[in-house]
C-alpha cells in the first residue's frame, strides 16, 4: 500500500491524503484551504483531479469546509463516501448559502449523488477494505477509517477530540472494530496549542448555566453547524429559564440530529425539552421585535445563538436590556494578528465579551493514549502547521515519520517471505547485573528496537528510515535489513546521522569461503557495546576476542544440551549454521546475564565502538 500525503504535512486544513494499491486509489478529503493561512494553490493528482478515475474513489471525513469544500471541482464519475447525516447537515449549510454563494449549487448536486455508510459496518473499495469509525469532533457526524489492504491495516483519524460529550466511547470503539493498526494517519492540530483543550465540553456547558443564570442577556457567537456546542447551549438556557433564540436556519440543522440520527438520537442531548427553540421570525428582511416579544424577553431573559452579519447585528441592537456577548470559537477569529482575522466576527463581539470555548481538536496527552490503543509501528502527522514539534511530543514511544507534501511510503505485507525492513535500535532502560569487569561498575541496557514496516524495495525503506523520528538522543544504530526465504540476505547498519557502519551480505563467510573473518573494526582487547538481539535483546559493554571459528561454535555444542540432544554430532550441527553466522566476533561481556557464558558470538554488524551512556 502506497500512503501519499498531497496536501497537509506543513499546513493545518485542506488536507488530501491517498491510499494505492494495485492501480486503485482511495483518496481522503479534499477541502479547502484555511483563508489566510499558508497556500499551496490548486492540485493537480492523477486519479483524483486528472486521468483515470475509474479505480478511485474519495472518502470525506466530516463536514468542515477544510475537509469537504472542493469537491465541486471534481467530476461526477468518482464515487465519493461521506456520514448519511454529515451529508444532510452539509445540504442544510449549502441551501441557506445557495442565494449568495453560485458554488453551492454544484455541492447541493455532488452531495445528492454521494455514497453514504453507516459507522461500524465495513465496505470495499477494489481491493480495501474500509471501517468507518464515528468520532467526537466539532462537526457533527464525523469519521476516522481503519483502512486496509495487502494485509496492511491505517488508522485515518480525520479531526477528533477526546473531551466532547461523545468521547467516551471511544476506547471501546477501537477495541472492537479498530485493534492493533500498522500506521496512524493523524491530525495534529493543537501540537502548537497547549491550551486550547484546557476543559471538556460538559465542564463548559457547567460554565455557560451559571453565567445565563447570572445575565438576563446572553448572545452567542458559534458556529452554526457546531451541533454539540448548540445542543449544550440550548439545554443551558433550559437549566438557565432563558428562553434559548435561534433562526430557521440553526433550527433546521438542529432538526437534522434530533429527528434523524439513528446512533445519538435518542441521546437526551440531541432532544428537546418542554420549551423548544425560538426561531425569529423575518419583517421587511429584519428580524421582528414587537413589543409584546421584547416585554416576553425582559421577563424570560434569553440566550440568542448568533452570527456575525447585518440582520443579526441589527437585531443584538434592538434587544432590550444588557447583553453579555460570548465567543464559542476559536480566539485566533478575533485577533488582528492572526492570519484568520473576522473582521465582522471582531465588530459584531465589540472589545467587552466573554471567551468560553474548547477546540474541537484532540490534545496532546489523550491522542498518546489513542495511540497507546493502537499501537502503531509509526505515525504520521497530517493537519498540522508543526510536524517537528508533533515528533518531539510523541517520538519518546513511536517513530514518527514526518513527510513534506506529495511524499510517499509504500509498506507492504510483513508476511510476505522477500522483504525490506528499516529499523531504529536505542538504548532502552538501563540496567544493573552480575559484574565482571574491574572496576565493578559495568551496566546493560535492553534495546528498543522499532521496526518502521516491511517494504518491497532497499529503496523504499531507506526512504522511511530517513524520514522517521525515535528517540533521536537515545539512537545507538539504524539498521536496513533484507530477506529471502525467511533469512538475512543483506544487513546495512548506520549510525543516528546514517553514515554507514557496517554491511552484510549473504554469501561466503563460511570456513575456506572468500568473506571468511570479515574484519570487523575493532582489534583484540578493544571494548564494544554489543548487540545482542536473538536471546537477551540487550546492549551489554564486552571486549573483542577476535573473528568466530569452528572451534567457537564447537564450543558452543559442547556446552548447549540442547544440541546435544537435537543433533547426533557437532558436523550435524554445523552444517546448520547460517553464512549470518558465520560472519560474527567472539566477545567477552563486561556483564553476565543470567545463562550467558564467558565467551559471546555477537554478529559483526552488531558490534559498535564503545561510549559512556548518560542515565
Amino acid at each position: 500500500m502506497k500512503i501519499t500525503i498531497h496536501r497537509g504535512t506543513h499546513q493545518i486544513g485542506g488536507c488530501v491524503t491517498e491510499y494505492e494499491y494495485k492501480g486503485w486509489k482511495l483518496f481522503v478529503d479534499y477541502g479547502e484551504e484555511l483563508a489566510g493561512g499558508h497556500k499551496t494553490g490548486k492540485l493537480e493528482i492523477e486519479g483524483l483531479t486528472r486521468g483515470n478515475l475509474s479505480k478511485s474513489a474519495l472518502l470525506i471525513t466530516h463536514y468542515h469546509g477544510d475537509h469537504i469544500g472542493c469537491i465541486t471541482e471534481l467530476k461526477k464519475s468518482l464515487p465519493i463516501y461521506i456520514g448519511k447525516v454529515g451529508r444532510d447537515i452539509q445540504l442544510v449549510l449549502s441551501k441557506h448559502l445557495v442565494s449568495v454563494d453560485g458554488l453551492q449549487r454544484k455541492m447541493i448536486n455532488r452531495l445528492q449523488s454521494a455514497n453514504t455508510f453507516t459507522p461500524g459496518e465495513s465496505f470495499s473499495f477494489g481491493p480495501f477494505t474500509i471501517m468507518p469509525i464515528v468520532i467526537d469532533h466539532s462537526a457533527f457526524d464525523a469519521y476516522a477509517f481503519k483502512i486496509e489492504a495487502d494485509n496492511v491495516k491505517v488508522f485515518h483519524t480525520g479531526d477528533f477530540r477526546t473531551h466532547g460529550f461523545r468521547s467516551g466511547k471511544l476506547p471501546k470503539v477501537i477495541e472492537k472494530f479498530v485493534g492493533k493498526v500498522d500506521y496512524v494517519v493523524c491530525e495534529a492540530t493543537n501540537v502548537s496549542r497547549p491550551d486550547a483543550t484546557s476543559i471538556s465540553e460538559r465542564d463548559l456547558q457547567q460554565q455557560f448555566i451559571k453565567s445565563f443564570k447570572k445575565n438576563s442577556g446572553n448572545v452567542v457567537y458559534l458556529s452554526s453547524t457546531n451541533i454539540d456546542r448548540l445542543f449544550a447551549l440550548y439545554h443551558a438556557a433550559q437549566k438557565a429559564h432563558r428562553l434559548f433564540l435561534v433562526d430557521a436556519y440553526q433550527r433546521q440543522v438542529m432538526d437534522v440530529v434530533t429527528q434523524r440520527d439513528k446512533l445519538w438520537g435518542k441521546s437526551k442531548l440531541y432532544q428537546y425539552g418542554d420549551n423548544e427553540p425560538m426561531v425569529l421570525q423575518y419583517e421587511r428582511g429584519e428580524f421582528r421585535l414587537n413589543a409584546k416579544f421584547k416585554a416576553l424577553l425582559e421577563e424570560k431573559g434569553y440566550v440568542l445563538i448568533a452570527r456575525a452579519n447585518k440582520r443579526f447585528d441589527s437585531f443584538v441592537e434592538r434587544l432590550p436590556g444588557n447583553k453579555l456577548r460570548y465567543l464559542s470559537m476559536w480566539k485566533g477569529y478575533v485577533d488582528a494578528g492572526n492570519e484568520a482575522y473576522n473582521e465582522n466576527l471582531a465588530a459584531a463581539l465589540g472589545k467587552d465579551f466573554k471567551l468560553l470555548h474548547t477546540s474541537g481538536h484532540c490534545d496532546m496527552n489523550n491522542m498518546r493514549e489513542l495511540f497507546r490503543m493502537l499501537q502503531p509501528k509509526a505515525i504520521i502527522p497530517i493537519h498540522t502547521d508543526n510536524p517537528t514539534k508533533f515528533a518531539e511530543q510523541f517520538c519518546d514511544e513511536w517513530p514518527v515519520i514526518t513527510l513534506n507534501d506529495g511524499e510517499s511510503i509504500s509498506p507492504i505485507s510483513s508476511k510476505k517471505m522477500d522483504h525490506c525492513s528499516p529499523f531504529i535500535c536505542c538504548l532502552g532502560k538501563k540496567k544493573n547485573s552480575e559484574v565482571i569487569g574491574p572496576d565493578n561498575k559495568e551496566t546493560y541496557w535492553d534495546i528498543a528496537r522499532k521496526c518502521l514496516g516491511s517494504f518491497y524495495w532497499k529503496e523504499a525503506a531507506l526512504f522511511a528510515l530517513n524520514h522517521a523520528i525515535y528517540r533521536p538522543d537515545a539512537v545507538l544504530f539504524k539498521e536496513v535489513e533484507e530477506e529471502e526465504d525467511y533469512s538475512a540476505e543483506y544487513i546495512q547498519t548506520y549510525d543516528k546521522d546514517m553514515n554507514p557502519l557496517s554491511t552484510y551480505v549473504e554469501g561466503e563467510h563460511w570456513p575456506d569461503g572468500d568473506r571468511y573473518q570479515e574484519p570487523c573494526g575493532f582489534a583484540p582487547g578493544d571494548k564494544v557495546l554489543a548487540a545482542i538481539i536473538p536471546s537477551y535483546n540487550t546492549i551489554i559493554p564486552a571486549t573483542i576476542i577476535g573473528p568466530v571459528t569452528p572451534d567457537a561454535y564447537r564450543k558452543v555444542y559442547e556446552e548447549d544440551e540442547l544440541c546435544h540432544n537435537h543433533y547426533d554430532s557437532f558436523e550435524d550441527f554445523e552444517k546448520e549454521i547460517w553464512d549470518f553466522d558465520w560472519d560474527a566476533v567472539v566477545v567477552r561481556p563486561l556483564v553476565r546475564l543470567d545463562g550467558m557464558s564467558e565467551e559471546v558470538i555477537v554478529p559483526r554488524v552488531f558490534l559498535f565502538p564503545y561510549r559512556e551512556v548518560n542515565d
